[in-house]
This record gives C-alpha cells, sequence and structure tokens, in this order.
C-alpha cells in the first residue's frame, strides 16, 4: 500500500478565505502591525500552488518526490495557519474591545499575547517561495478547483442511502437461517441433544464458531441473527462484546459484557467484583453472548473465562467471531460455521445496485466493466458495496476502468487483509479531498468506537474541515452532509437514530484503513510505541502516561483525546496544557481531575474543551473566559461545578454548550448572550428551579435538551421565540414541584418550528400546550412522550409532518385521534407499557411497534 498521502487543497483553500477576509478589514495588528501588502504577497503565492495541487496530489500516488514536496507546503500552511489564526483573534478583540477590557483587568498569569508582524507573515511567504522553486521538477497540470467530486444533491444522498441501509442481506439468507437453527435447535436436535446428554457424549453446540477472512461479512451476519425477532423470544438476555481492542481479556471483556446487560460502565470494580456482579446477572438467565474480533492467542483465557458463564441457563449460546479458523489443539469446543463469500449473481446483483441510480437507464460498457470488477471482488461484500457506491454517481468510463485495472484479483483461499485494503484504498483514492482529511481524522479514535454525529462534526469545525461554495450554509449542516457523503461510500456504517443524534461506526477493516493511510499524523496511544513526534492528532487508550510524554512539545499537535475513563494526575493535565501550545481539540472527560490549571488561558487556538464527567471540579478558572475561539465547551455530568459564571458571556464564538451545576438560578446577560450558540444542554443540575430569563436572545439555537433537573419549576417565556429552535427535549424535570409547560399564547412572527420534541419523566405533563402545538403544526416530524404517569391523549390537531411517534410508560394513555389515519408520512409507531391503550385495543402485548 501506498504510504501516507499529502492532502494540502483543503487547508489552501481554508487559507485563502482567511487572507481575504482579513484584508477586507484592512488589517494593521500584531506587535509592529500586519499589513495588507504583507498578506496579499502570501495569497498570491498560495493561490499559485493550488492551481497545481489537485494534480500534485494524484501524483504522489506513484511519485514519493511529489509527495515530499507536498509535506513541505503542508508543513508551511499549518504554521500559516496558527499565524493568521491569531491575526483573526487579535482583530476580534480590537473589534468589541470586551474580552482586550477584561484581559487588562483580570489577575490571571494567562493573559493572551499576540506577537504576530509583518516578519514573520514574511518568513512563512519566503518559505514557501523556496518550496515552489521545485515545482519546474515536476510536470504538473493546472487544474479547475471545483474539487467537489461527483458531489450528490441531498436528495440523491437520502435515495441511495434508504438501498445502503437495507443491503446488508443480500446473499447471506440462508448463512442466517443455518445460524439461528444452530442457536434454535427445532425438536428433533433438542432430543438429539438430551440423547448424547444421558449417555455423556461430549455436546458442543453451546459455542459457534464463524471464520471467515476480514471484509466477508461475519459481523453483518451475526448482526442479522443478534437483531432476529426469533432471537429475542428465545433468549432472556442478549450480549454483544467487541474484543479488538483488549490487552488484558478477561477484566475488560467482564467490564464490556456487564455494560451490554445492564447499560453501566464498572471501571471502579476489582476483577473479583466484577466477577460477582456478571453472576448476578446471568443466574439462571437463557443468554445469548457474541464475542466479536475473538483472536486465537484469546483462547488461553477461555476455561477460567468459561467458568464464569456456566451460572446461566444449559441452553446459552455464545458466538465467536474470528478471522481465521482454530488450530487443531485449541481448547475451545465449538461447531464451526467457515464463512465464504457470496455467489458471483449475488455480488454483481449487490455491485449493480450501488453503482447505478434506480430508473436510469444503465449504460452497456459501464455494465461490463462492473462485471470485471466484481469477478476480482471473492465475493467480498464490504468491497463489493464501497466500490459499487465509490461509482454511483460517475458515469466517466475512464474512472471506472481505473478502478477495474487498479485492483488485484481476490481469492478467498489465499486472501490476506492487505490485499483487501489496497483494493479498499481505491475507494479512498476517488474521494474529494474534502472528505479524504474528514475521513482519515476518523483514525484517532479507537477501533469499533461508537461515533456519535453532533461530536464527530465539533471535531471536524474545530480543524476547520468543513468547506461549502454557499457562505450561508451552517458548519453543522456541511458536517452532516459529509458524514452522508461517507455513509453512501460504505465507509461509515451501523447507524442508529438515538431521537436528536445518530450513532454510527466504521467497519474494522476501513478503520485499519485508515490507520494506514494517516501514520504519520494520527497516533492512538494504546500498547506500541510511537514512531515520531509530530503528530497532529494523538489519542490515549488504556496506556502508560509515559509514551505521552514522549510527545510532549510537539507545535504540530492539534487533538490530544483521552479514552476509557483514564484518570490523570494533576502533573500530566498540566503538561497536556503546556506542551502542546497550538491544540484545538483537548478531551479531558472522566479524567477525574479536581482543578482545571489557570493555564488552559494560553491555549488561544482551543476550539473544543470537553471535561464531561469530572465531578470533583468546583469551579472554572477565570482565565477560561479569555478562550474566544472556544466553539464547544462540554461541562455535563461536572456535578459539583458550583456556577457557570456570567463571565460565561464572553466567550463570544461558542456553538455548543453542555453543562451541570449545583446553581438554583442561571443569571440574565449570562448564556444569553451567547448569541452564536447552536446547542445548549442543561443536565444534572439538581438544585436548578429557574433557567435565565434572556433565552430569547439566542436566536440562532437550534436544540435545547434540559435533562435531570427535578427542581425545575417551569420554562421562560422566552422559549417560544428561539426562531431557529428545531429540537427540544425535556427529561426528568420537575419531579419534586410541577414543571409547567404552560405560557401565554403570544407568540411571535419568528416563532421556532420545531422538528423533534421529547417529553420524558414530567409528573405533572397531561397534555401538549397550544403554544408547542402551534410551534409544530406543520413541521414537526418526531414525537417521543415517555414516563409521564398522567399523559392521556394526543392532540386533535393534525401534525402533518409527522414521521415517528412514540408513546411509552404512559399509564393513562388510552386513545389515539379519530383521524390518525391522515398522517401519510408516518413510518414508525410505538407505544409500550400503555395498559388503558392495550385494553381499549385489545392488544394482548405491552408492545406495539408499527414501521
Amino acid at each position: 500500500m501506498d504510504e501516507h498521502q499529502q492532502i494540502v487543497s483543503p487547508i489552501v483553500k481554508i487559507l485563502l478565505h482567511k487572507l481575504q477576509s482579513l484584508r477586507k478589514q484592512n488589517v494593521t495588528l500584531g506587535r509592529e502591525g500586519v499589513n495588507n501588502i504583507e498578506l496579499e504577497r502570501l495569497e498570491t503565492i498560495l493561490s499559485s500552488f493550488r492551481a497545481v495541487l489537485l494534480d500534485a496530489e494524484k501524483q504522489q500516488l506513484h511519485n514519493n518526490d511529489v509527495r515530499g514536496w507536498l509535506k513541505k507546503i503542508k508543513d508551511a500552511c499549518y504554521d500559516a495557519e496558527d499565524a493568521l489564526e491569531e491575526l483573526e483573534m487579535e482583530q476580534s478583540r480590537s473589534i468589541t474591545g470586551k474580552v482586550c477590557d477584561y484581559i487588562s483587568c483580570s489577575k490571571s498569569p494567562a493573559n493572551l499575547r499576540f506577537t504576530i508582524d509583518n516578519e514573520q507573515i514574511m518568513q512563512i511567504r519566503e518559505r514557501l517561495d523556496a518550496i515552489k522553486v521545485d515545482v519546474s521538477k515536476f510536470t504538473f497540470q493546472d487544474r479547475v478547483h471545483h474539487d467537489n467530486g461527483n458531489v450528490p444533491r441531498e436528495r440523491e444522498i437520502i435515495a441511495h442511502l434508504s438501498f445502503v441501509v437495507t443491503s446488508d442481506v443480500f446473499g447471506r439468507y440462508a448463512d442466517k437461517e443455518n445460524i439461528i437453527d444452530l442457536l434454535i435447535p427445532d425438536e428433533l436436535h433438542r432430543k438429539i441433544h438430551i440423547w448424547k446428554e444421558i449417555r455423556n457424549v461430549s455436546v458442543d453446540g453451546n459455542i459457534i464458531h464463524i471464520s471467515g477472512p476480514s471484509g466477508i461479512g461475519k459481523t453483518t451476519l451475526a448482526k442479522m441473527v443478534y437483531k432476529d425477532k426469533r432471537i429475542d423470544e428465545t433468549f432472556d438476555t442478549k450480549m454483544w462484546v467487541c474484543l479488538s481492542r483488549h490487552k488484558y481479556f478477561q477484566k475488560k471483556m467482564i467490564i464490556d459484557i456487564i455494560y451490554s446487560i445492564t447499560g453501566r460502565i464498572e471501571n471502579n470494580m476489582e476483577i473479583d467484583e466484577l466477577q460477582e456482579v456478571l453472576k448476578i446477572n446471568l443466574r439462571g438467565k437463557k443468554y445469548l453472548l457474541v464475542l466479536d474480533e475473538f483472536v486465537s492467542n484469546l483462547s488461553k483465557y477461555w476455561t477460567k473465562f468459561e467458568s464464569l458463564l456456566t451460572v446461566g441457563a444449559k441452553e446459552s449460546k455464545t458466538i465467536i467471531i474470528t478471522n481465521s479458523a482454530f488450530d487443531e489443539g485449541e481448547s475451545i469446543p465449538r461447531k464451526s460455521y467457515p464463512l465464504g463469500g457470496i455467489s458471483y449473481h449475488s455480488s454483481l446483483s449487490l455491485f449493480m445496485r450501488c453503482a447505478f441510480k434506480e430508473g436510469n437507464e444503465e449504460n452497456p460498457y459501464l455494465i461490463k466493466v462492473g462485471e470485471e470488477i466484481v469477478a476480482k471482488c471473492a465475493g467480498l461484500p464490504l468491497v463489493v458495496k464501497l466500490l459499487g457506491s465509490i461509482l454511483h454517481f460517475s458515469i466517466d468510463e475512464v474512472e471506472w476502468e481505473y478502478v477495474r485495472d487498479n485492483i488485484k484479483r481476490l481469492e478467498i483461499e489465499t486472501e490476506t487483509e492487505i490485499e483487501t485494503l489496497s483494493v479498499l484504498k481505491l475507494g479512498y483514492d476517488l474521494l474529494p479531498s474534502h472528505l479524504k482529511q474528514c475521513f482519515v481524522y476518523c483514525s484517532v479514535f479507537p477501533k469499533d468506537h461508537d461515533f456519535n454525529n453532533i461530536t464527530l462534526v465539533q471535531f471536524w469545525m474545530a480543524h476547520g474541515l468543513l468547506q461549502s461554495d454557499d457562505e450561508n450554509e451552517e458548519p453543522e449542516s456541511i458536517g452532516m452532509r459529509y458524514i452522508n457523503e461517507l455513509r453512501w461510500r460504505c465507509l461509515f456504517q451501523d447507524f442508529e437514530q438515538n431521537f436528536y443524534f445518530l450513532t454510527f461506526k466504521m467497519h474494522q477493516l476501513v478503520h485499519d484503513l485508515a490507520r494506514k493511510i494517516a501514520k504519520n499524523e494520527c497516533f492512538i496511544i494504546d500498547f506500541s510505541p510511537a514512531n515520531g513526534t509530530a503528530y497532529q492528532h494523538i489519542s490515549v487508550v488504556d496506556a502508560d502516561h509515559v509514551v505521552l510524554e514522549t510527545l510532549f512539545g510537539s507545535k504540530m499537535t492539534r487533538s490530544i483525546l483521552f479514552f476509557e475513563m483514564i484518570r490523570l494526575s494533576q502533573l500530566l493535565i498540566v503538561s497536556c496544557i503546556s506542551q502542546f501550545p497550538n491544540v484545538r481539540v483537548l478531551d479531558f472527560r472522566n479524567s477525574d481531575m479536581k482543578v482545571l490549571p489557570e493555564s488552559i488561558g494560553k491555549l488561544k487556538h482551543l476550539r473544543y474543551l470537553n471535561l464531561t464527567k469530572n465531578i470533583r471540579i468546583k469551579r472554572l478558572p477565570k482565565s477560561i473566559f479569555t478562550l474566544t475561539s472556544l466553539e464547544t465547551l462540554l461541562l455535563g455530568g461536572c456535578k459539583l461545578l458550583e456556577e457557570l459564571p456570567r463571565d460565561i458571556s464572553l466567550l463570544v464564538n461558542l456553538r455548543m454548550l453542555v453543562f451541570s451545576s449545583k446553581q438554583r438560578r442561571l443569571p440574565k446577560n449570562g448564556i444569553g448572550c451567547l448569541t452564536s450558540l447552536r446547542r445548549l444542554g442543561i443536565s444534572s443540575c439538581y438544585n436548578l428551579k429557574y433557567l435565565f430569563q434572556d433565552i430569547g436572545r439566542l436566536q440562532a439555537l437550534r436544540s435545547l435538551i434540559i435533562g435531570d433537573c427535578p427542581k425545575l419549576l417551569t420554562l421562560p417565556s422566552g422559549v417560544k421565540d428561539l426562531s431557529s429552535l428545531e429540537t427540544l427535549m425535556l427529561s426528568k424535570c420537575g419531579k419534586s414541584a410541577r414543571c409547567n409547560l404552560k405560557m401565554d399564547m403570544k407568540l411571535q412572527s419568528t416563532r421556532p418550528h420545531l422538528r423533534m420534541l421529547c417529553i420524558d419523566g414530567l409528573p405533572e405533563f397531561n397534555e401538549l400546550p397550544p403554544w408547542l402545538l402551534q410551534c409544530s403544526a406543520n413541521t414537526l416530524q418526531w414525537l417521543a412522550i415517555k414516563n409521564c404517569p398522567n399523559f392521556e391523549k394526543l392532540p386533535t390537531e393534525i401534525l402533518k409532518s409527522l414521521e415517528v411517534l412514540e408513546i411509552s410508560n404512559c399509564p393513562k394513555f388510552s386513545s389515539l385521534p379519530e383521524d390518525i389515519h391522515v398522517l401519510t408520512a408516518m413510518r414508525e409507531f410505538i407505544v409500550r407499557d400503555c395498559p388503558d391503550f392495550s385494553l381499549r385495543y385489545r392488544c394482548p402485548i405491552s408492545s406495539l411497534m408499527i414501521r
């Protein structure tokens, strides 16, 4: 496989945009002033590079010298980005004056100093001039920069996704039924099983081993089985654990199994305690356990681990998924199910469905090329889907021929992961540049990571990776479009809608591809040493911090992420802040810190700060409010935080804020001044009675989530004036007092147009108030009402756009509106644990789900 590719054109585009913006405002800033002349010269040299970059990025696939030349440009561009961002920040301060006044009177040692001057801009420009001299060594063609690849319109993406979501079943129906037969044997199988037990004959049917090469569809097949309703009817509990990132097999696996059963992460228990918790949850139950990514060297732990499982019912089953068959001497008794590729006919049908638009006349020549491509795929569904989806919006015969001619014919018997990755990399090579860098960034997350669309978009935004020719398009919307584009190219999968956010994964082979491509930029500190010190993005997973310390001092590092609830020493936290001065993303979630250092204010480029579930933090340092580039601040689960100070208003670029605090009342002129805010989450504020009264000033707010605030009395009337609000969720509010949702009916012409509404755990809530109905009559797509003991009926007004309706654990809910049949957009209707409803409609079951 090719070495790491250098993607430079998107960075140059970002820099040109920054330069044009600075020059329009006639910048004279910095220690001795940076004038427009020097900025114009820098813009000129970057524009000259841009003309040849797209061709250079293609040529690097076959020319290491070109790759090295692009690396020099990229390094210089990152230095230019740091300098221009400092100018932008200083310009912002000179215009508003607010933060400058605050800094000048602050006693904080973190006062920001800006040292960019003409000489430094000149040095960057001269460095780029010297790099440009080498362009004569190469033969590049100027290419017009419409570098969006074959970017589809939103409607085309949605139409294609409707197929991608359901296409996993191609050619696997018989395999699915075979596995289910092994898990749920018929009466004859049961009699044979009993006969063998009576005669002390070894019965190995409780463990099914699915094996096959990467990309063959083992996990997909197991998930089809796992989600089958017959499995739910047969087993008392189901557990799914991926072992791909487990160093200590037994303890981590037990933690994950318990989480799969209970939804709780038990990281603070010793192994003996964990074993006891597992036994309590499995005792006497008929369970199904799936162990994905099981590797053969873990089998030595099996006998000890299996003893924990014996407390379950004898009919319990375990599925083990591996890339290869076990050796003959392995100690695990099992029924083997080696999985082969899907048939050529199924492969071709899958490819055609992915590659051609439904209803379009298919090009006979492209069909012929497609058949030749499929013949080389060895029935690997992942490869077939990815290549078909990559070509879906291309009718360029040269591009199709390029794919056909550059993939090696795969053979199931001799196929290796390296060979499969080389084929998948063709899909990456055909991505537009803006998607390449977003895809590569995902390699900094651990394998089998549960991505969240909101979090991933905030990360991309923090690094300036979201670009659009439409200046009015919101970054959050751009990011969601990127996710959908990567999804229909089959680089993301396993999407699940969780009310206001999506979760999804990367296939393990696709993740391997991303890590190989990004090996010089993204580094996961797990159990392997670092190969360099110039990584841009670093994540820490279950590792010794010594490895991280070897990377200290890197000015190139843009991201530091900690996973797996790693406890950090105060010294390490201080060191991370001081040793990575240009960091944009800092994720200290679950790190058990007690004090956030004042030095946080020195991270002038910081845009994303996650302090979620640091339950010992009591206050924020004043210096944090000097971080005017900050876009995301996450303080949810910081239950001892005494207050969110009014100075939060100084974070003028904040777009997402989530917090917990001990306050009774949120003051005016604090959060209400954050006019850039798009998402606001207020959670676990156990003393909170009143929100801030000036909430109506947040005219850009799109999502308001309020949860676990048991003393909250009411919503401020300004909520109904939030003209951009699309998502509203109220959960577990007003337990000890009535949470009043009734307001004055007077609505502004700029009232909300809600698309998603969830009311959960409000004891006094009995019907949707009129103001909410008026805000959502023609726009509401998702309505969920849960755990509301006094809720009785849905509104008689027709919610014409409603697509999903969920009512659960509302014992007084008894009937549907008579004209509910006219809701033609409805695609999912769920009623759970509503006994009056069941009696009225004679439903003998506690749950009704119609899709």
